[in-house]
């Protein structure tokens, strides 16, 4: 079975890797191509999550019901960075978790606008470990995209943290 998981994993990456190559390589519109990025991203994640350790623990909709692989900061891009600086943050989160997961919920409060990271993160690994901590192929994944992702986000900024007048970071309602 895992070997299954990692042949799908290593072949979806792959083919990620080559229409990021080209989408970066295409003249045209900005927002268009950042569009299509996030359209490959998830193409990839319901390609991968079956074989993944996550399988059966998200939904489509609002991401991992555990929210342990929410426990860092997204990294973000700098077109990322300015959106994310825009919406509201969970107080009760700050130097706990992503400050946009619901933990009430158990969801992600951003799930449609998350970063490019949170959608290709899936747990390869053959444990829970990788959930907290990415296995070692999202890693060289993430790595080998880093500048051709640069190219259509912007530079690079680790992991997200409020910028600016938002540093101070509102609550949002728990319902």
């Amino acid at each position: 079975m895992w070997e299954r998981q990692e042949r799908v994993a290593a072949r979806e990456g792959e083919l990620l890797k080559r229409r990021i190559i080209r989408l970066g390589s295409m003249q045209g519109d900005r927002w268009r191509q950042i569009a299509v990025l996030y359209r490959l991203a998830d193409g990839y994640g319901r390609r991968v999550s079956p074989h993944s350790f996550c399988h059966g623990m998200a939904d489509g909709t609002t991401g991992c019901v555990t929210g342990v692989c929410c426990a860092c900061k997204p990294d973000v891009f700098a077109f990322e960075q300015e959106l994310l600086d825009r919406l509201p943050k969970r107080l009760a989160n700050r130097g706990t978790c992503c400050p946009f997961f619901n933990r009430a919920k158990k969801n992600c409060g951003i799930y449609g606008v998350r970063p490019f990271a949170c959608r290709i993160y899936f747990n390869q690994g053959r444990s829970r470990i990788s959930c907290r901590n990415p296995a070692e192929e999202t890693l060289q994944l993430f790595d080998l995209l880093k500048r051709h992702l640069a190219e259509i986000l912007g530079p690079y900024g680790g992991g997200y943290h409020p910028s600016g007048a938002d540093r101070e970071m509102t609550d949002l309602i728990s319902s």
